[in-house]
């Protein structure tokens, strides 16, 4: 249930017009690379929070 949490958020963030927050013309260099990484990191949380629920 977590991981499909976490799917929904990514693609709430990359699939929708809020991505035009992160990809605005100024924005520093790492924004769009932050964004990714909280993803990966929203996903190894889910990942090992499943892992302990087994």
């Amino acid at each position: 249930m977590l991981s499909l949490f976490v799917f929904a958020v990514a693609t709430l963030l990359f699939g929708s017009p809020l991505r035009q927050l992160w990809l605005r013309e100024g924005a520093p260099w790492y924004q769009p690379f932050s964004v990714w990484l909280g993803i990966i990191a929203l996903g190894a949380w889910a990942a090992r929070r499943s892992d302990h629920d087994d």
